[in-house]
């Protein structure tokens, strides 16, 4: 009984130190030791590169879709403005998608980076929380036993926060590392193909680039032309028609290209933003939970029984196992009795 006393009070003085260890810190600093803090390095250094590509690709993609739109509203010319702007637009819808995917593509990095922070700034107080949860269920279970309902109620407050401080330290930080495993074989060459292939053509989709192109002029005619053949408004409105129509030929060929881009930076970004990270953490989120039910419910099953010998042992002073076997009455056979019967 004094060894099980002892016991009792070294479990208690050991999870109070516990729960304090927890609160400053320092028990996050001994699993960093035993290699979460590489994985959380890892981590940061993909989201941090996940991060300054995307605002690579969406300052590129801004500079050729501002480009664009000088273009598409600009006016050159009697009739020409509606004719250049049909020659971009479908160009400026592709480019606007993209740059629209790699806006939000770039913004929930930037959320999954402070969402990895903002945990490392709480796991140790839910842990905490947790040592202080299971260190009063303990002491109600063997100093206190008649508050039985108290019991039941912290062992589920404990469960909950066992799930939530699993999920802080190995699901959340786990599922960001699979998830940049996945992404570095499958979604970023994809990224940074479209990205690249933007950034080609950046240069030729700018508004001085396409003005030039459109109304420029073979040197050598401009200096043989005489100051009356210069003023002739019919051949300069020729010559950028024919310009235009070369312009509308690049294009077509252009704007399947950036279709292909576009559907690649959005699969990419999709894929590297959304589902694999969402798909990872579902995934070790239902083992952990499937692994935990079956433990607490096994646990709980035998803890049940433990409160209900308790409260026999309470009520009625002994269990169904304890209770004394009554003896049987044996009755003396008739037939002998009816066999001396003075009448026969």
């Amino acid at each position: 009984m004094i060894q099980k006393i002892i016991f009792r009070l070294a479990v208690i003085i050991m999870l109070s130190f516990c729960v304090y260890f927890s609160a400053v810190g320092y028990i996050d600093k001994a699993i960093d030791i035993f290699g979460m803090g590489d994985v959380a390095a890892s981590n940061g250094k993909y989201l941090d590169q996940s991060f300054d590509k995307a605002v690579t690709g969406f300052l590129i993609l801004s500079g050729i879709k501002s480009g664009l739109a000088v273009i598409e509203g600009s006016e050159i010319g009697v009739g020409f403005n509606l004719e250049i702007g049909d020659l971009v637009q479908s160009v400026y819808d592709y480019v606007d998608i993209a740059w629209k995917t790699a806006l939000a593509g770039g913004t929930i990095v930037l959320l999954t980076k402070l969402m990895l922070q903002a945990a490392e700034m709480v796991d140790h107080w839910v842990l905490s929380a947790l040592l202080s949860f299971l260190l009063i269920s303990l002491i109600i279970k063997w100093f206190l036993p008649k508050f039985i309902k108290l019991s039941v109620i912290l062992k589920e407050a404990y469960f909950f926060l066992i799930v939530f401080t699993i999920v802080l330290y190995l699901v959340l930080p786990f599922s960001i590392t699979c998830s940049a495993f996945l992404s570095e074989k499958i979604t970023r060459p994809l990224i940074q193909d479209s990205q690249r292939s933007f950034e080609k053509i950046k240069n030729e989709f700018s508004i001085n680039e396409i003005t030039e192109r459109i109304f420029t002029e073979d040197q050598q005619t401009e200096k043989d032309e005489s100051w009356f053949s210069a003023l002739n408004i019919k051949a300069k409105f020729d010559r950028i028609g024919r310009n235009i129509k070369e312009q509308a030929e690049y294009f077509k060929e252009k704007t399947k290209n950036i279709a292909i881009w576009t559907i690649q930076l959005i699969a990419g970004y999709l894929f590297d933003s959304i589902i694999f990270p969402l798909t990872f953490f579902i995934f070790l989120f239902m083992i952990t939970k499937s692994v935990l039910l079956f433990i607490f419910e096994k646990r709980k099953n035998q803890s049940m029984i433990d409160d209900l010998s308790i409260l026999v042992k309470k009520y009625y002073g002994r269990t169904e196992k304890e209770k004394p076997v009554k003896k049987k009455f044996r009755m003396r056979p008739m037939r002998k009795i009816w066999y001396h019967h003075p009448g026969r």
